[in-house]
């Protein structure tokens, strides 16, 4: 049964680790913390990958979530892959322990105007 979980997150840490701007595209490596409250609760950390230049942007990224979700505990990790055109956050096959083991699904990112960040995950549990 596919259930959903609405929170918010504050992002605790953005720290850039390494940057090459040759040839007209940036390309960024950058260390992301964030605490999550909500029917996700908890904290995770993120690798992420950038390049953008004068008329693109694109991501790809690993995040490792320690958290509760509806009220089970474990962890898991979110693939994310974003460009101009798509935004694509999976959970990662095989990724889930604790009480979230065989977790699968997906989530979605939303910003408000006043910079406010909504997570959405849309998941299933195998059956206990």
């Amino acid at each position: 049964m596919t259930s959903t979980a609405t929170a918010t997150f504050e992002l605790d840490k953005w720290e850039p680790q390494a940057q090459d701007e040759t040839g007209g595209t940036e390309f960024a490596r950058v260390t992301i913390a964030k605490t999550f409250a909500g029917a996700v609760e908890g904290t995770s950390t993120v690798e992420m990958l950038t390049a953008s230049n004068a008329t693109s942007r694109a991501y790809v990224a690993f995040e490792r979530l320690s958290v509760s979700v509806d009220g089970h505990k474990g962890s898991f990790v979110l693939r994310h892959a974003a460009g101009d055109e798509c935004l694509s956050l999976l959970i990662l096959a095989g990724s889930g322990s604790g009480e979230l083991t065989g977790i699968s699904g997906f989530a979605a990112i939303a910003q408000d105007e006043a910079g406010n960040h909504a997570f959405t995950l849309t998941y299933e549990l195998p059956a206990a």
